[in-house]
């Protein structure tokens, strides 16, 4: 019989993990192969589809493309990817993903907006909204999050959202030339500087990531969203961006004090270079001089937009006055209404401008803890996450291991400034708000199949990895 010296089975297993002997766990794949037989996503349209249904529901490009804007091309990647999906089920679709808490907070979403139709102040104009816009964000987001299965899935959903925030800002850049008054077709200045804020942490990873000609035209992405958002001349963007940079310069363990200052540095000379006139004497009066600003007094300013829609969630607490309906009763029912009725004034249905109060209001308090739930949640159950991976794979590990190590550094920052830019515009139903708690969900499946710590991997009642507790499923499940 021949024997293996220890050095020798050392070196065999050194990529892989740990040596699996014979029995139940002798089939199961190092993370290493599963790496190695990967297809490239230019060769599976599949999940080529499905990056680019991501780079459409986050920039809306074709609607800038005078030949695309008309053909629906993001409903016709829909509707190819879910019957490509509905026809091999069994290679497509990770039925086990509903184990874990983000999709279970999306179906009670649904449950709660259909609710809130029902209980709210109007019936009709709820459901139409969940007809004709609802049904459709919850759809994408379903399939976006039903289709990730591995890390390379988890890493092309991460990359194809920072690709759909710099084109995004391309467009603004080069395209609308967007400004305080001026955006896409399909977004206004603060939508925009929404979504480039909460994408830029993810645009660093991915350059993070990358190397050569791939890491300069991240680098130029990131120049363009800090140039986006200094154009746009958003507050809560501008906002956003001090909380995204603070989080880059504080509270990433790991990252060499050099790259977290360079980051922010750059970042903050390109601010500087593209600031419009009077662009800082403007951010500058947030702190320096709230209430000189429209928003604060007027009767449909933001301040007052929000005590209102608090009266709304106060009134109707269980599920809210209805999904989409914050507009008819500013423009109906609210107290303010009345009284610019009695002078023979009319009040404009106004959005709530406020991700938060929206949640609130339409859905009541259980649609907000919901909600809040689902964006916030995902922080935490990152960053313990993180706290369990072994340490090794931050240097030594496959490219998969750094990938998720680095990953759960700079999405909470994203989520930490998507959170920040909400409370500035109406995206509490908005496909914006699942993207980042499925990369989320994402990361962890994939640190666990990894570990063969996965629903389906049979493994032992105690295990210990590299002297550190074995994972369990986090508030990000």
């Amino acid at each position: 019989m021949r024997t293996v010296s220890p050095i020798a089975q050392r070196n065999r297993t050194s990529a892989g993990g740990p040596a699996i002997p014979g029995g139940r766990f002798a089939n199961r794949r190092t993370p290493q192969t599963a790496v190695s037989k990967a297809k490239s996503i230019l060769k599976d349209p599949f999940r080529l589809a499905i990056s680019l249904l991501l780079i459409e529901t986050i920039g809306k490009v074709t609607s800038v493309i005078p030949v695309l804007n008309g053909m629906r091309v993001g409903l016709v990647l829909f509707a190819s990817c879910s019957l490509y999906a509905a026809l091999n089920a069994s290679k497509a679709i990770n039925f086990d993903i509903f184990r874990y808490r983000v999709p279970q907070l999306i179906l009670a979403q649904a449950v709660i907006a259909c609710a809130s139709a029902v209980m709210g102040i109007s019936l009709g104009h709820a459901a139409v909204y969940i007809l004709n816009v609802y049904w459709k964000t919850l759809a994408v987001a379903v399939l976006l999050i039903v289709t990730l299965r591995s890390a390379n899935d988890v890493r092309r959903m991460v990359l194809a959202t920072a690709l759909g925030g710099s084109i995004l800002a391309f467009i603004a850049v080069f395209v609308v030339h967007v400004s305080k008054w001026n955006g896409t077709p399909v977004y206004d200045a603060n939508d925009i500087g929404t979504i480039v804020v909460m994408t830029l942490p993810l645009v660093i990873l991915a350059m993070q990531t990358s190397k050569g000609i791939t890491r300069l035209t991240w680098l130029a992405g990131l120049v363009l969203i800090a140039a986006t958002v200094t154009m746009s001349a958003s507050r809560g963007a501008f906002l956003g961006m001090l909380a995204v940079g603070a989080a880059l310069l504080l509270f990433l363990p790991g990252v060499s004090t050099g790259k977290r200052l360079g980051y922010v540095v750059g970042i903050t000379i390109t601010l500087a270079f593209f600031a419009p006139s009077g662009y800082w004497d403007s951010m500058q009066s947030i702190i320096t001089n709230p209430k000189a600003d429209y928003n604060w007094d007027a009767g449909q300013g933001r301040r007052k937009l929000a005590e209102r829609g608090i009266g709304y969630m106060l009134d109707y607490p269980v599920f809210g006055i209805g999904i989409d309906n914050f507009g008819m009763a500013e423009g109906l029912y609210s107290d303010y209404a009345k009284e610019m009725q009695a002078l023979d004034i009319g009040v404009k249905w106004s959005a709530p401008h406020n991700s938060w109060v929206e949640a609130g209001a339409e859905t009541g308090i259980t649609g907000l803890v919901v909600w809040g739930a689902l964006v916030l949640g995902s922080v935490g159950g990152l960053l313990k996450l993180r706290r369990r991976m072994p340490v090794s794979w931050a240097t030594e590990g496959t490219a998969d291991q750094k990938f998720m190590y680095q990953a759960t550094l700079y999405v909470p920052v994203a989520i930490l400034g998507f959170a920040v830019c909400a409370t500035f515009v109406s995206f509490a139903w908005s496909d914006q708000s699942y993207v980042l708690p499925a990369i989320a969900m994402g990361i962890q499946q994939a640190c666990e199949n990894e570990l063969g710590l996965g629903a389906n991997a049979a493994r032992p009642a105690s295990r210990q990895v590299r002297g550190r507790r074995a994972l369990r499923p986090t508030a990000v499940s």
